[in-house]
């Protein structure tokens, strides 16, 4: 069978592409039915925000990802630009955009965590099974 050189971080744009265009989609609905008029604009960009990473988190968890602690850096980047750019627009437009920057860099710290701990998990047991398989050598 032919293994894929990056399928470690394959996931990562299928994972990008479903969310976006999940949310774009949901924006766009939203936007035909009236509610952004209801609201001001940084608060629909950060409800828009908030969908699109829910979106890209429920993406890695349907990808399944193998968890290393590389694939964790690198599914925390995309919440890491937007809470750049929640940064920027904060500073430039409204101090409100805090809000959306804060709601980025929690699902960009649970992303990296929850990535991280199964990488820590799936390391000690296969450290654990070579110790087991060490010991079994050596005994017999």
């Amino acid at each position: 069978m032919v293994r894929l050189p990056y399928r470690s971080v394959l996931f990562l744009p299928l994972a990008i592409i479903q969310a976006i265009t999940v949310a774009y989609v949901l924006r766009a609905v939203s936007r035909y039915a009236g509610l952004s008029s209801l609201l001001v604009p940084w608060l629909g960009e950060a409800v828009h925000q908030t969908v699109l990473l829910c979106a890209y988190l429920a993406a890695l968890v349907f990808e399944k990802p193998h968890p290393t602690r590389r694939t964790a850096v690198l599914a925390a980047i995309p919440p890491a630009l937007l809470v750049a750019y929640d940064v920027y627009m904060m500073l430039t437009v409204n101090w409100l955009w805090v809000i959306s920057a804060v709601t980025a860099a929690l699902f960009g710290a649970g992303i990296y965590a929850l990535l991280s701990e199964d990488a820590k998990l799936l390391a000690s047991n296969r450290a654990g099974r070579w110790h087991r398989l060490v010991a079994r050598r050596r005994s017999s």
